[in-house]
């Protein structure tokens, strides 16, 4: 993995040295019971037996539970009432709060299509409240668009859809250092073109709200795209051609060999079906993402904004104002886990990889998302039924929780 080019935002402060103990620790293939994690300087500087912890040294006592990695959302607009879309600092600061008291202490904020200034003034906020205390820890914007399909645009703004050689990526690749993904359809012109120059600028190429085929994806692959944004969401499915049958996005998704793919797990979006279809497909290259938009935690009948477009929250999830089509999710990425554990019948490593170590990888991120020597003490403290009780941010607990 390489390093996140985006923002490594700090807290206001980093914990002292002390152990962490009395909860199972989630490792990469396994639960450690009886063990202490040791947290030094804001990393985890051990992991040992209890009874060989120092005796020394200070204890943060947990009552039972899981000890995991603090939560990766890779694909995240907003939350409480405030889109990354706004551009405006306070309103970034006070999702990214809200995203990091759920549990998710790494996230790629993301920006829906619309118009390139509005995407820099966007950047431009985003750099501004990573500098802020208590921030979860920015790994670089996630530009959802604006290069999309018009036939699988869902919720995203047709009036802002571009295609990848019209010249203005050009302002967006001069900010590379602060975008760590890019999502955009495989088939428009220009986007194999588009894709080279993201990974020469070390940027996550993705492809969604695409009406491609197998072929065209197979193009972008080479090229060097990795990662796929919201499986069944946005994606073209097999077409006729005279007698013969080809596969879409969705069905090349599915039968890749390597490539990272996101699962939107609200319960909303997807039946139990699909959600099981994706997981025996995929298994541990499937990654679980909010889609959150600033409706996130809203009451049925708010509505919301995210780009230049209004949404509505219906029966919990997030619906374009006439109801034809999905406007993200909002549901955090926390409360999906449980949710995915109990539909996909998997244990709890499998199901908090899915939210920890495997969205690391996609996005290509370091000493994030697993309890391991070095990494950042980014932890969450969850009950048997996955569920977050407490969050830590580089060791400090309560994280996110104080500005509220």
């Amino acid at each position: 993995m390489s390093a996140a080019p985006g923002y490594d935002s700090t807290s206001s402060q980093k914990a002292s040295a002390y152990a962490i103990v009395g909860a199972d620790v989630a490792l990469a293939d396994r639960l450690l019971q009886r063990h202490a994690v040791v947290v030094e300087d804001g990393r985890i500087a051990g992991i040992l037996p209890e009874d060989a912890c120092d005796p020394g040294i200070a204890r943060h006592r947990l009552e039972g539970g899981i000890l995991a990695p603090g939560f990766i959302d890779v694909h995240v607009h907003g939350a409480a009432g405030s889109s990354f879309n706004d551009g405006d600092v306070s309103a970034t600061a006070s999702a990214a709060r809200a995203i990091l008291a759920a549990g998710v202490t790494t996230l790629l904020p993301t920006l829906a299509s619309a118009a390139i200034p509005q995407l820099l003034q966007g950047l431009d906020a985003i750099r501004e409240a990573s500098t802020l205390p208590d921030m979860p820890r920015f790994a670089g914007a996630h530009l959802e668009g604006p290069y999309f399909s018009s036939a699988q645009r869902g919720a995203q703004s047709e009036a802002h859809l571009r295609d990848p050689g019209d010249g203005s990526a050009d302002a967006l690749l001069a900010r590379s250092a602060e975008i760590r993904m890019v999502s955009l359809a495989p088939e428009l012109p220009g986007a194999v073109a588009l894709i080279d120059r993201l990974v020469d600028h070390d940027i996550v190429a993705a492809a969604g709200h695409t009406d491609g085929t197998i072929d065209d994806l197979l193009r972008a692959q080479r090229a060097g795209l990795s990662h796929v944004i919201h499986l069944y969401s946005g994606q073209s499915t097999t077409k006729r051609e005279g007698p013969w049958r080809v596969p879409g996005m969705l069905e090349a998704s599915l039968a890749s060999d390597d490539l990272t793919v996101e699962l939107i797990a609200d319960g909303k979006h997807l039946p139990p079906a699909l959600m099981t279809i994706a997981y025996r497909a995929l298994g541990d290259r499937l990654c679980l993402v909010s889609d959150a938009t600033s409706g996130a935690g809203m009451p049925d009948g708010s509505r919301y904004r995210m780009g230049p477009s209004e949404y509505l929250v219906d029966n919990g999830v997030g619906v374009t104002l006439d109801r034809s089509s999905f406007g993200g999710s909002t549901t955090l990425l926390p409360a999906m886990l449980p949710i995915a554990r109990n539909v996909l019948g998997i244990g709890a490593i499998e199901a908090i990889a899915m939210v920890s170590s495997v969205p690391a990888r996609a996005a290509r991120l370091e000493n994030v998302g697993e309890i391991a020597l070095g990494a950042h003490a980014d932890l969450v403290h969850l009950n048997d039924r996955l569920e977050v009780l407490a969050v830590a941010r580089d060791g400090l607990w309560n994280a996110g929780r104080n500005h509220h």
